[in-house]
């Protein structure tokens, strides 16, 4: 199950096919997989009105409780959540809900892998969060754009401390046993 705080589904099935010919019709026709965008009826309803934006994240949480239900699905992606927790001023109110969703997905017993992105601290808050946290980052070295990889955090495993390149190319995504920096 895919859900999409950030695209609608139309989106992604579009961008899918296009970029990498995956044909994710013909995978929720065949029932291996569920798109949920957050285009929902009555989700857009409160993203397009004045809602509070606290009792917004109450219900998304509520509606990823519904969907891991009625779908019972295997693994979960959300991506990507940082918006959701950029509109609520206290920390204290990011922590809770972010708890509470994070309560709501280890519930299910479904593996769950959810982006966020770095902007404005809501990362760290969500990091606190998971299980585990895996860092993806692009910075320039010389004239070279170079991706990397490290995992921050995974619970009840030891982890490598290093940080690893990340090549992604049109046969895949591959890391490599090189470190980025010279």
């Amino acid at each position: 199950m895919i859900i999409t705080p950030s695209e609608s589904a139309e989106y992604m099935r579009r961008e899918m096919m296009s970029s990498f010919g995956w044909d994710f019709g013909a995978l929720e026709n065949d029932g291996k997989l569920s798109l949920i965008d957050v285009t929902d009826p009555v989700l857009r309803l409160q993203k397009s009105i004045d809602v509070d934006p606290v009792d917004f994240l109450i219900n998304f949480r509520k509606l990823v409780e519904r969907k891991l239900q009625e779908e019972k699905p295997k693994r979960l992606f959300i991506d990507d959540l940082t918006a959701f927790f950029m509109a609520v001023e206290a920390p204290f109110k990011i922590r809770s809900l972010t708890d509470d969703l994070f309560g709501t997905i280890r519930s299910s017993g479904v593996t769950c892998l959810v982006t966020i992105g770095t902007a404005f601290g809501t990362n760290q808050f969500l990091e606190y969060g998971a299980d585990s946290a895996t860092m993806l980052n692009r910075e320039r070295i010389g004239n070279t754009l170079i991706r990397s990889i490290y995992v921050m955090k995974m619970r009840g495993s030891k982890i490598a401390n290093s940080i690893r390149v990340l090549d992604i190319s049109d046969d895949g995504i591959s890391v490599s046993t090189l470190s980025p920096y010279p």
